[in-house]
């Protein structure tokens, strides 16, 4: 795919009608703040001229706090082997409205040619993959906003690419905003169960033959976290710093916290992780402490988007399912 074939495709659309007319027009937010605006991240800074009416994400939850401040991306990556309908999570419907997004890519794979005929604005990328390459590359169609600087990639902590976005798009203060409100919800949660204080909890997935556990810096671990459980240490140590540690099934005595949710992409990989000896044999399950989580459903997409609109919808489902989950016995 030839770049300069890209932006040949820029200067040919430029001549036309903006594709998608109704998108543009319901994609547009009021911005609160003055332009132009500068972002710094990864590969430099980026600056915005003027407030943006047709925006682009390649994140993977770069659309939530967009549609926070009013601004419903056109075109969006498909980050699930199961997407919702017409793209949108529950979450995200009213604030999209009309707009429906259009799949440019997947996951950290992108069609440059499809972003190129969206006609974009600007192009945000903040919790995603991109590498400079990918960078060089898109920033050439329209001006793009990477991922925070100092983070590893997909380790910054949800308020930091809700600031950084919506910076982005000149509304920072609304970002602090969204900030201090999503925050406040968890703690209203985390200070009506002072005993969680005192239990470890996890979140995992299989991957055959492991388990990947989640680790500080995952958005689903750090949710835990600030609800007040405590995080196993020895899951932190063999993390290594990054954002989820590879268990073996001879250490799967790891897996034997308090409470522990399990992401299964289908019924069958349920089963499979049901099955497995060195998992049923832990107290965890015997004593049924485990709770399974659909990743084709909305609520295991909510938790693990940790935004200021999907919190909420995540909280809603999944204090409930930690309530049921009995203390553990001796």
């Amino acid at each position: 795919m030839l770049l300069t074939a890209v932006v040949a495709t820029v200067a040919l659309a430029a001549c036309g009608s903006p594709s998608g007319g109704e998108a543009e027009q319901s994609s547009g937010g009021q911005a609160d703040g003055a332009f132009p605006v500068t972002v710094e991240h990864a590969y430099g800074s980026t600056e915005v001229a003027a407030a943006p009416k047709r925006v682009i994400t390649l994140g993977y939850t770069d659309p939530d706090p967009l549609l926070a401040v009013g601004i419903a991306p056109i075109g969006i990556v498909n980050w699930f082997v199961t997407p919702p309908p017409n793209n949108k999570w529950p979450w995200q419907e009213a604030a999209y409205g009309a707009t429906v997004p259009e799949e440019v890519g997947k996951r950290d794979e992108y069609n440059l040619e499809k972003i190129a005929a969206l006609q974009p604005d600007l192009i945000i990328a903040a919790y995603s993959g991109m590498t400079q390459a990918q960078y060089d590359q898109v920033s050439k169609i329209a001006p793009t906003v990477a991922q925070p600087k100092d983070y590893p990639q997909f380790t910054a902590p949800w308020q930091v690419f809700t600031r950084h976005i919506t910076k982005a798009v000149g509304q920072e203060q609304r970002g602090n905003e969204l900030v201090t409100q999503t925050e406040a919800k968890i703690d209203e949660v985390r200070t009506a169960h002072p005993e969680w204080a005192q239990q470890t909890a996890a979140v995992m997935q299989y991957q055959a033959p492991d388990y990947r556990v989640f680790s500080k810096g995952d958005l689903k671990a750090d949710l835990m976290s600030a609800l007040g459980f405590q995080a196993p240490p020895e899951i932190a140590q063999l993390a290594a710093g990054k954002s989820d540690a590879s268990v073996s099934p001879e250490r799967a005595d790891l897996l034997n916290v308090d409470k522990l949710l399990v992401f299964a992409r289908s019924p069958q990989v349920q089963a499979e992780i049901s099955a497995r000896p060195e998992f049923a044999a832990q107290p965890v399950v015997a004593q049924k402490r485990v709770r399974f989580l659909s990743t084709t459903e909305p609520t295991s997409a909510a938790i693990s988007y940790g935004s200021p609109i999907s919190f909420p919808y995540a909280l809603d489902k999944l204090v409930p399912l930690l309530e049921g989950i009995p203390a553990p016995t001796q």
